[in-house]
């Protein structure tokens, strides 16, 4: 009984000495995984405050008298500094540091470090840390990394509230003019025409979305039937948008291959006008679509357009271009041999004001991304109009 008693005792220790260590290595292990994921947030809003840093020093050396002299001498606009970060990699930068620059010089064991490290092995990662002098904290002596990128609203279409009571007078507002030329794509007609979608109506439905009434401007009939119809029914907003994913919320717009091809290029967020200097391809073709001068095809405006992007995308050194006033964009593509109707200056800008900020730390195997739009308008530090962490 004795041996017994003694065996049972040392079961019951053992299996309660067990459970206190396991639980309190998942407590450690939940520990350690919360700690990360507070230092990757963190990481990730350094990045955000980084390129806000940039961007209010672009508006303030873009406003300098003598920086816009030598940029109309240049032929450049002076709001550029942004476009020339278009990154920050905290691991590339150790990378360069480590290697200074040259990768040429590390031997095969290192080479196989970095591939399986993702990039740095541990010595090189120390070696980053290192303060720089006695008087100076290196800038990159923290852990984990984090990479950041900017985007300028202003490249996409604004939709954030359209000021139209009918369809005809909606389809000549820029926005409406340039998201119809947009799906009149030659390529998109026979997607168009196998969902029974048409042009009108998917953005009447956008203009419905954000306006008082429960009128429809396309055909009539009341908004909110469109939704009601749904598993999980919901009603228009009828207020202008909030976020930029509140549009996959619009009758059509819900769609992937709508989105793919036209929605990914709308925005709620700017003052409404394209930048022509940044604006990406498709709405480009949109814009030069809605206001060439006379009865155009896909097939006549796209040499205009590929001629267009490539003196954009060239050095001004090499004869590149890039606009500083709205007014040269009629001119110019009246050289290339496209004449466009006035009225285009009034659809596009050469300066953008609200930015998306996109910043990811990352600690361990702890990952957050952080999501910012920024308002320069009127807030030379910027106004935060959308924060979202994940």
């Amino acid at each position: 009984m004795a041996l017994l008693m003694v065996m049972s005792s040392v079961m019951l220790l053992t299996i309660l000495i067990t459970e206190t260590v396991s639980g309190a290595t998942v407590r450690i292990q939940l520990a350690s995984q919360y700690r990360d994921e507070v230092k990757a947030e963190a990481l990730a809003g350094t990045g955000v405050q980084l390129y806000r840093l940039v961007l209010m020093l672009s508006k303030q050396v873009g406003q300098n008298p003598m920086v816009m002299q030598v940029g109309q001498m240049l032929g450049i606009n002076a709001d550029t500094i942004w476009q020339m970060v278009p990154t920050i990699n905290t691991q590339l930068l150790r990378l360069v540091l480590a290697t200074d620059g040259d990768t040429d010089n590390l031997s095969d064991e290192e080479r196989e470090s970095m591939v399986v490290s993702g990039g740095l092995t541990e010595e090189q990662r120390e070696a980053s840390r290192e303060d720089s002098g006695p008087m100076r904290r290196n800038f990159l002596d923290f852990d984990g990394d984090f990479s950041a990128s900017v985007q300028d609203e202003n490249r996409r279409i604004y939709v954030g509230k359209f000021q139209a009571t009918g369809l005809a007078e909606l389809l000549q507002t820029p926005s409406g003019a340039q998201i119809y030329a947009m799906l009149g794509r030659e390529e998109y007609q026979d997607y168009l025409r196998d969902h029974n979608i048409q042009r009108e109506e998917l953005i009447g439905n956008l203009a419905d979305w954000t306006d008082p009434d429960d009128v429809r401007i396309f055909q009539g009939g009341r908004e909110s039937a469109l939704y009601e119809r749904l598993d999980e029914p919901y009603l228009p907003k009828n207020a202008p948008f909030d976020t930029r994913e509140e549009i996959r919320l619009v009758e059509g717009w819900h769609l992937d291959g709508v989105w793919e091809r036209v929605g990914h290029h709308l925005t709620v967020y700017g003052g409404g006008k394209v930048n022509i200097n940044t604006a990406q391809r498709q709405v480009m073709f949109g814009l030069l679509m809605a206001y060439a001068d006379g009865l155009n095809t896909d097939s006549y405006v796209e040499p205009f357009l590929d001629e267009l992007l490539r003196l954009r995308g060239m050095p001004m050194a090499e004869g590149g271009l890039n606009f500083q006033q709205p007014q040269q964009f009629p001119q110019i593509m009246a050289q290339l041999g496209l004449p466009m109707r006035e009225e285009v200056v009034e659809a596009i800008t050469t300066e953008s004001n609200v930015f998306r900020i996109t910043s990811a730390g990352e600690v361990g195997s702890a990952v957050v991304e952080v999501h910012a739009i920024m308002d320069f308008s009127s807030d030379p530090g910027g106004r935060i109009v959308y924060w979202r962490t994940r």
